[in-house]
């Protein structure tokens, strides 16, 4: 999940953890701020689960300050900047159909982190 730098050092004050301890390494992302996931579970850094199942139960240990992408998900943007469900989400049903909010939310969000992303090349 794509991260604002705000977002970033949220976490971090929040946790206690550096940034790279929980993103990608930018050099895999084209310099942008991506959470990572858990090797062992492939699931992000911060849902409490043991394990890899896609639908497997779990718990946001970072609910309170989550990024807005993950509050926003499962709706996510295609290449034309589209909203729609993510179909490897086995929750979709549990959510109302995007909304043209939702679509330029998220497409504010992009524009702020692939224009931060550009001052870290």
């Amino acid at each position: 999940m794509p991260l604002s730098n705000a977002e970033a050092q949220k976490i971090a004050a929040a946790t206690g953890k550096k940034i790279e301890e929980f993103t990608k390494p930018l050099s895999a992302t084209g310099g942008i701020l991506e959470l990572a996931n858990n090797p062992a579970t492939q699931a992000c850094v911060f849902l409490a689960t043991d394990s890899p199942e896609l639908d497997a139960e779990g718990i946001c240990t970072i609910h309170e300050i989550r990024p807005e992408g993950c509050q926003i998900y499962p709706v996510i943007l295609d290449q034309n900047d589209a909203a729609w469900m993510d179909i490897i989400c086995p929750h979709t049903a549990e959510f109302d159909p995007p909304t043209e909010k939702l679509r330029l939310a998220l497409m504010e969000l992009d524009r702020l982190i692939n224009a931060e992303a550009e001052t870290r090349d």
